[in-house]
């Protein structure tokens, strides 16, 4: 089958399924617009980030363009070399997030990862060779059974044509949750929970996760990634805690 075949049985058959199960909004019911599981009303609802830091990506009152850094990166740069991400980890941002990891809510993974397509190809800038999306350790992810951040990358990497890598780099620490403890704390408990166990087939890389707090988790990967030969890191999440 030459390739405009291929494409045109592909669009058709998108175009059945579309017909036969439309989409529908994951927050609310209503039918989605755009291809998306989300409707108009609560696409503009969602807490979004529209200026933030430029490295860090945390929420900053300005208007002034991107490629902004706030006081702390400015003092202290972080490991990694750039950022973006969608939302303040508010309202239906934490609603979506918790659905796909608490609930195996997987449309929530496939609507957040065309949203941060979209977020991505707004940014003009270089794309990385290649997706890393946080790793889980193995325990964690037999009871879960799924990589929330694996589920959101899919769509990230099939969207923008730039493969993911779920082998090069694993978790050999059961750290405990991040949550709940302060940013010293965070930076102890993830130290050392990452292994680069495969040689890295890129030289610029974009880490996905879902929500970063206080980038402890990002940092400790990035600096992984660049003692093992990356000259490059990007940060890509959903949600950004303020």
């Amino acid at each position: 089958m030459n390739k405009d075949v291929s494409r045109l049985a592909s669009n058709m058959g998108k175009r059945l399924i579309e017909a036969v199960y439309p989409p529908r909004c994951v927050l609310c019911k209503r039918p989605g617009f755009k291809q998306m599981d989300i409707c108009t009303e609560c696409y503009r609802a969602m807490p979004w980030i529209h200026v933030g830091c430029s490295q860090c990506a945390i929420p900053l009152p300005t208007i002034d363009g991107h490629e902004v850094k706030c006081g702390n990166c400015l003092q202290k740069s972080p490991r990694f070399d750039r950022s973006l991400s969608l939302f303040e980890y508010d309202k239906g941002a934490m609603t979506l997030i918790q659905q796909l990891k608490f609930n195996d809510k997987l449309a929530c993974a496939r609507l957040l990862g065309n949203l941060l397509a979209d977020r991505v190809v707004q940014h003009p800038a270089d794309h990385p060779g290649l997706i890393l999306p946080v790793p889980l350790f193995n325990k964690r992810l037999r009871k879960r059974g799924f990589n929330q951040s694996v589920e959101i990358a899919r769509t990230v990497s099939k969207r923008l044509h730039i493969p993911m890598d779920i082998h090069s780099v694993v978790r050999v620490r059961n750290t405990r949750a991040q949550s709940g403890l302060d940013k010293k704390q965070r930076r102890r408990n993830i130290r050392g929970a990452f292994e680069v166990i495969k040689q890295l087939p890129a030289d610029h890389i974009a880490i996905i996760d879902d929500v970063v707090t206080t980038t402890s988790t990002s940092n400790e990967l990035a600096g992984l990634l660049k003692r093992n030969g990356v000259k490059r890191v990007e940060v890509w999440s959903i949600a950004r805690a303020v």
